[in-house]
């Protein structure tokens, strides 16, 4: 019998871990339940060694719940309404954004569950992502603002910020008006509890989070990301060619540094939708 592939932890405090698996180990179901085994553990996962064309790769991240449709259409890998083309490269899908601290997918009541990344051309300097660990800045927190926090709402005015998403993007005006009859401003708990792990983590949005609800100004706020993006609690990805990161964003938040000059990046991600999570009661995120 074949041993599983080791995992190699990247942080001196749980952070992230890679795998290295083999070129065929996507079409085995027993590497996915290892996958996300390691996934509970340490938020970020580096799959290295597979050797995926997109066929491969959507059945893949199909393995771990229902991929998303990537909105706008233009963003979308020709041929692949699941795939987003990311790229710095004129003519190459769409430049990737998200230079900004956050998870993915808090547009729904219920938020993105998972984010696929996979590396076609990684640049030579610059391009890297920086991670958050929510789950451990929690933890980490003054107590008193620990407890504020378990008990709080962030307010997302979903409608207003994806108007200027969509008009800055250039999404045609009958995509645009179809996307917003699906949203309406939401609230999110500032700590969510994760479906599978019980464990509490907070939950942020430096795009779409505007504000905690019934705080008199962001004083608290600022001390949330400031704790969350200590350096102790990030790890750096440097990409290489064939990197296919996979994160879990209730139980971390994520950055994407912009390629250095002449570099070339390109990506292609898919995200699965997420499973009701509870939120916590303030006794339990304390």
């Amino acid at each position: 019998m074949t041993a599983p592939p080791a995992t190699t932890e990247l942080t001196g405090f749980g952070l992230a871990a890679a795998l290295e698996l083999t070129p065929d180990a996507d079409r085995d179901p027993a590497t996915a339940d290892l996958v996300r085994r390691a996934l509970d553990d340490h938020g970020v996962l580096v799959l290295r060694g597979l050797h995926l064309d997109n066929a491969r790769y959507r059945d893949f991240a199909g393995a771990f719940g229902t991929r998303e449709a990537v909105f706008p259409a233009a963003h979308r890998d020709p041929g692949w309404p699941e795939i987003r083309l990311q790229s710095n490269v004129a003519g190459e899908g769409v430049a990737a954004g998200g230079e900004y601290w956050h998870a993915d997918g808090p547009l729904t009541e219920v938020p993105t569950a998972l984010t696929f990344l996979l590396c076609e051309r990684a640049p030579a300097d610059g391009g890297e992502t920086l991670f958050a660990d929510m789950r451990r800045a929690l933890d980490l927190l003054d107590p008193a603002d620990r407890e504020r926090a378990g008990g709080a709402l962030g307010r997302y005015p979903c409608r207003e910020i994806a108007v200027r998403e969509m008009r800055d993007a250039g999404v045609p005006p009958e995509e645009q008006a179809a996307k917003l009859a699906e949203l309406r401003d939401l609230t999110h708990p500032v700590v969510r509890t994760h479906p599978r792990t019980g464990r509490p983590a907070l939950y942020l949005n430096q795009q779409w989070m505007t504000a905690v609800v019934g705080e008199p100004d962001d004083a608290l706020l600022q001390r949330l990301y400031a704790a969350a993006t200590a350096p102790g609690n990030v790890y750096r990805h440097r990409w290489r060619p064939g990197d296919l990161l996979l994160w879990d964003n209730a139980a971390v938040m994520h950055r994407a540094l912009p390629p250095g000059p002449g570099s070339l990046k390109t990506t292609r991600r898919i995200t699965i939708a997420g499973a009701p999570v509870p939120s916590p009661r303030p006794s339990e995120a304390a």
